[in-house]
């Protein structure tokens, strides 16, 4: 089964959905409907938007949120492809992000991390392209822009523009007008916004918005869920680190940028979660789309089957478990 997941096949593309919604299926049959105050005031408008779409449906919304965790595997799979992060084309960084996604429950349904991710990812998109755009410019003022966007929907993620001023300052070798360009992307999307708010008298929806917690349980309430959970996931991302060093001196130094990025992304990720208010379940599912893509490098190990095979199925029996806890 790994070697069809390596294989750069458009059936892979349906295999990986059906995988999603199969793995998810408990779900489907437990839907919810997403929780939105006013302080997020942009998710809060879109998920009334959506509410009108879907008819007020939890199954709808629930649908919705798994369909995304897929899409949004597919897009950073895209990317890395894109960008030659993985020696070979696969679906692995899909794969992986579909699976350690599908760990948690909170994490399935339609919220505003998953929402948030969209742009995060985006983002990450542009980060990759600015070692060889010809226009870095313009890039880099859309990146600022998505940040905003990731921002208005879950003001934590304020945080990613420090990643993307390291970023272009590792990119572009510290190219002083992009970081200026970059911080005028963010705070023009900022400014509409709130020129928005103001033409519909809901400008007091803005000082609101700015919520900040710390997203760590006091106690837990499984405690061998949750530590089995914490060790797979950090014994996956130890394999996949060991087998990027193993190879990362054979790539060029745009793509070792690149990875070092994605470290960047991850890092900033964890603070971002930490930083998110409590009530807010779902906070760290923004720190899957980078820890995904490490993580798919102890997949990646052609020379040594054994070691991307006990990665492949320890992933499965991981997921197994977990999903066992939560029926």
């Amino acid at each position: 089964m790994l070697q069809l997941i390596r294989n750069n096949s458009p059936f892979t593309v349906i295999i990986l959905l059906i995988y999603a919604i199969v793995i998810n299926g408990y779900a489907l049959f437990h839907p919810q409907l997403p929780v939105a105050q006013e302080e997020s005031f942009l998710y809060y408008i879109l998920v009334g938007f959506l509410n009108v779409i879907l008819f007020d449906s939890p199954f709808g919304f629930t649908l919705l949120g798994i369909l995304m965790i897929f899409l949004q595997g597919i897009y950073l799979n895209s990317i890395v492809m894109k960008n030659k992060a993985f020696v070979h084309a696969t679906y692995l960084p899909a794969f992986v992000y579909i699976s350690i996604v599908s760990l948690y429950p909170d994490f399935i349904y339609f919220n505003q991390p998953l929402l948030a991710n969209w742009f995060l990812i985006l983002c990450l998109d542009i980060i990759l392209k600015l070692g060889h755009a010809t226009n870095a410019k313009k890039y880099v003022f859309n990146a600022g822009c998505s940040i905003a966007v990731a921002a208005l929907i879950h003001f934590p993620s304020t945080l990613y523009l420090v990643l993307l001023l390291i970023s272009i300052s590792l990119m572009r070798n510290m190219n002083i007008t992009d970081l200026l360009i970059a911080i005028l992307g963010f705070g023009v999307t900022l400014y509409v916004a709130a020129g928005l708010l103001f033409l519909f008298d809901v400008l007091s929806w803005l000082p609101d918005w700015v919520v900040v917690g710390v997203n760590l349980p006091s106690s837990l309430e499984n405690p061998l869920y949750t530590i089995v959970l914490i060790l797979g996931l950090l014994i996956l991302f130890v394999m996949g680190v060991y087998m990027l060093q193993s190879g990362i001196n054979r790539v060029n130094v745009f793509i070792r940028r690149g990875w070092t990025s994605i470290g960047v992304y991850f890092i900033v990720s964890i603070i971002v979660a930490i930083l998110t208010d409590i009530t807010i379940k779902s906070a760290w599912l923004v720190v899957m789309p980078p820890l995904a893509l490490f993580i798919a490098n102890a997949y990646n190990a052609e020379k040594k089957k054994a070691f991307s095979n006990f990665a492949f199925y320890f992933t499965l029996l991981l997921l197994i478990f977990c999903k066992v806890m939560h029926s």
